[in-house]
């Protein structure tokens, strides 16, 4: 099967977030120069803070760049005052954090449906913390034609779920046909293990594998097992199997979008031209 197409705009640039912290400038110019080269197939919007807007509307130079703006539930009001003013800067999402007393209600989720009535044209993600992925909170995300963010790493080692935590948020998810986006901690499409940190990374093959085997309806079982698996060759199978899975697991954040595109060249998922060495370079 020729994968090309299953991982068209699975790669959303988060540059400028950890652990790249790529400078604002050169972000934006990177992010921009690869339109023209045949990677951008497999590159989504590009992740910034809301914060950041404004300063990456000087960069753009004459062309749009499509946004995915990451704020907290206390800065909805904010970015409500100023959505869709800046030039250049189109806001095609927004991802929304849960914080302070949102953690513990659930409240936010009136707000998030108000701020989704008003902007039809602008995807919701909401970042759920696996406590709250509740079989209650999912379904309510479906009604209000949000999606669920999900943190799959970071800088702590509390930041990573167990893969039993992450297999039971996929499965409700995939329960409530309910599309969702995962964040930080993968960076290769095979599971490893930092050599520095020590800690045990995901692969977003495995995890790609993983949605297929339970949107095929066979088990959380079976699914932790290809989660959990070091061998490429029944994952890419599982993938070949059901090629449906995209329409759960839309997209991950990376802050390098080049590295994952050549873990799946190195398994022969992807042939080099599909990517362009140009762009490996970068």
């Amino acid at each position: 099967m020729n994968h090309v197409q299953q991982f068209h705009r699975f790669f959303d640039d988060s540059a400028v977030f950890y652990p790249c912290f790529i400078p604002l400038d050169r972000a934006i110019g990177e992010h921009l120069d690869r339109r023209n080269a045949p990677s951008t197939r497999f590159i989504g919007n590009l992740i910034l803070p809301l914060a950041s807007l404004e300063e990456a509307a000087q960069y753009t130079g004459d062309q749009v760049i499509h946004v995915s703006v990451v704020i907290s539930t206390d800065e909805l009001a904010t970015l409500q005052s100023t959505f869709r003013e800046l030039p250049n800067i189109d806001i095609t999402s927004v991802e929304i954090k849960l914080v302070g007393s949102a953690l513990t209600s659930t409240t936010w989720l009136a707000d998030v449906a108000s701020f989704a009535a008003q902007h039809r044209n602008t995807f919701i993600w909401v970042e759920v913390p696996t406590a709250l992925v509740t079989a209650d909170t999912v379904r309510e995300l479906r009604r209000i034609g949000a999606g669920l963010k999900y943190r799959t790493g970071g800088d702590r080692a509390e930041l990573f779920p167990t893969p039993s935590d992450l297999i039971i948020v996929l499965d409700r998810a995939i329960k409530a046909s309910l599309p969702f986006k995962l964040t930080a901690g993968l960076h290769r499409a095979l599971r490893y293990t930092d050599a520095t940190t020590g800690r045990l990374h995901f692969g977003f093959l495995n995890i790609a594998a993983a949605v297929a085997t339970l949107r095929a309806g066979k088990s959380t079982v079976d699914a932790l097992a290809i989660l959990n698996s070091g061998d490429a060759a029944p994952l890419i199978h599982a993938l070949d199997v059901s090629d449906s899975w995209r329409d759960s697991f839309r997209s991950f954040s990376t802050c390098n979008v080049i590295e994952p595109l050549e873990t799946l060249i190195d398994l022969d998922v992807l042939v080099e031209e599909d990517v362009h060495p140009e762009t490996l370079e970068k």
